[in-house]
């Protein structure tokens, strides 16, 4: 087992754990927000960079990552106020124990979630050589990357692509 795989497992068992912590609803939220906040940027941060670039002067590449964060951040937060205020309501409800219980499941899942976008874009080129290849070594890693791929496939359009390349 190398380094790679034992931080892949570390992580996510402290994603579990923050799962039980949070509970089901407050991580389905979170979970939610990411799926949503990760979808809305890389189809709607062009539109956003287009709207912003008259007012904040600044060269169209850093306008479009600055619209893709913003636009992730937003929905992200968006999520985590929708959860935190359906925990208030099963807390009142006497619901903590399940609450907590499928936390530790959804907590598992956003953590492997957040592993295969990392691991995924850890393979790419602006990340030194040394540790792509540590990445690519682990067996464990290969799995999160695929799924990573056929994520950001699934996200992508072909016209964001075209947008990308120019």
């Amino acid at each position: 087992m190398s380094l790679v795989d034992i931080l892949i497992w570390a992580v996510l068992l402290l994603f579990v754990v923050k799962g039980f912590m949070k509970g089901l609803v407050r991580e389905v939220c979170s979970l939610l927000g990411l799926l949503a906040g990760g979808w809305a940027s890389f189809r709607y941060y062009h539109y956003l960079a287009e709207l912003l670039r008259p007012f904040i002067h600044l060269p169209h590449s850093v306008a479009r990552a600055l619209s893709f964060i913003a636009i992730f951040l937003v929905i992200g937060l968006l999520f985590y106020l929708f959860g935190h205020l359906l925990t208030i309501i099963f807390r009142i409800m006497l619901l903590g124990g399940i609450n907590r219980i499928g936390g530790v499941f959804f907590g598992l899942l956003e953590g492997a979630f957040i592993l295969c976008m990392v691991l995924y874009f850890g393979t790419a080129d602006p990340v030194p050589e040394r540790i792509r290849k540590a990445i690519l070594k682990s067996k464990t890693a290969l799995s999160f990357i695929r799924a990573g791929r056929e994520m950001i496939a699934g996200w992508d359009s072909a016209d964001a692509r075209n947008r990308l390349s120019n």
